[in-house]
């Protein structure tokens, strides 16, 4: 461990109990907890800090990153770093490390989740039954069982929701063109090489793809046109991945069955913005994938981990941008 003292910034609410045990051996590194911030309060204390660990709040923008002058690392406690000016910290060598791996199970219970939700109208059942509604005959719903279930994308996530989606007895098949036909089959999952043939298959099209400029907008009308007009979209991935004014389009014109949603382009997601959420056939989550006290311990732990051996060891897990820095 290195004899230098290091200090750092935690700029969104995260799990103290995480943090600790991330740094438990680290006697060397003070923690700041000072959230809820503007970008020019950020600006003016960020030059005082080693480290940053952000959730989705903050946004490290160029300015704030060009005002840090002593900052080595940017930790983004969850798996996505849209909130982070990565070309920023390029520049100025700061390395950028993710969790990915932490919010893992959180997000394959809640995919699980909204899908039954929607073969069986728990939420609205629920809220039915609570109005003084016995709405059994109007609630009548279908199986998992025997469908098949897409995976756009099929890594820890999708290769996990496909595991038990397999237990449930449903049909798994991936487009994804990162990995091999041969990892798919070893998972039970087969793998298509033709987009538009796979999305014809689908029951269900589960999204866990990051956004990228090969991403971003993959999903919209030229891909409803040729899904079952039965399908239903689950997205837990990344509201950017779909055309999410074409998916509303899709939904009012029945060219799909449905979807469920817990993220969106712009968030907090309203109905002004995203009028999809006000329809019948859409369940909607507020971003909850990662929302659960097992997945914020995890997330917290490997970021302030990550960063202690960054600092200390020169060691890094996870970053995004490693060849960047180290040009």
């Amino acid at each position: 461990m290195s004899d230098k003292k290091f200090k750092i910034l935690v700029a969104d609410n995260c799990s103290k109990s995480g943090l600790g045990e991330g740094l438990e051996i680290c006697s060397n590194i003070e923690l700041d907890i000072r959230t809820k911030h503007t970008e020019a309060e950020l600006i003016e204390m960020i030059p005082e800090y080693d480290a940053m660990i952000v959730r989705s709040a903050t946004k490290a923008t160029a300015p704030v990153i060009e005002a840090a002058k002593n900052l080595k690392i940017i930790a983004r406690a969850g798996a996505g770093y849209n909130n982070i000016d990565v070309d920023a910290c390029n520049k100025k060598g700061i390395a950028v490390i993710i969790t990915p791996t932490g919010n893992t199970n959180a997000v394959i219970e809640l995919t699980l989740g909204l899908m039954l939700n929607w073969v069986r109208h728990i939420s609205i059942g629920n809220q039915t039954l609570k109005e003084g509604k016995w709405e059994k005959k109007n609630l009548k719903g279908t199986e998992l069982k025997g469908k098949t279930l897409g995976i756009l994308g099929i890594g820890r996530i999708g290769a996990g929701v496909a595991k038990i989606c397999q237990v449930f007895g449903m049909k798994t098949i991936a487009y994804d063109v990162f990995v091999t036909k041969e990892f798919a089959q070893s998972i039970g999952v087969e793998l298509y090489d033709d987009l538009n043939k796979f999305l014809t298959e689908v029951d269900f099209l589960s999204l866990h793809v990051p956004v990228t400029d090969s991403t971003r907008g993959m999903i919209g009308k030229e891909q409803f046109e040729i899904m079952k007009d039965t399908a239903v979209i689950v997205n837990c991935a990344r509201g950017a991945v779909v055309n999410e004014k074409e998916l509303y389009d899709a939904l009012v014109n029945k060219k799909i069955g449905g979807a469920c949603i817990d993220v969106y382009s712009k968030e907090p997601a309203t109905k002004e913005d995203f009028p999809f959420i006000g329809l019948d056939n859409v369940v909607c989550t507020p971003h909850l994938g990662a929302s659960s006290k097992e997945a914020q311990v995890n997330v917290a732990l490997l970021a302030a981990n990550g960063i202690a051996q960054y600092l200390n060891d020169n060691k890094l897990i996870n970053c995004v941008n490693e060849k960047s820095i180290k040009k």
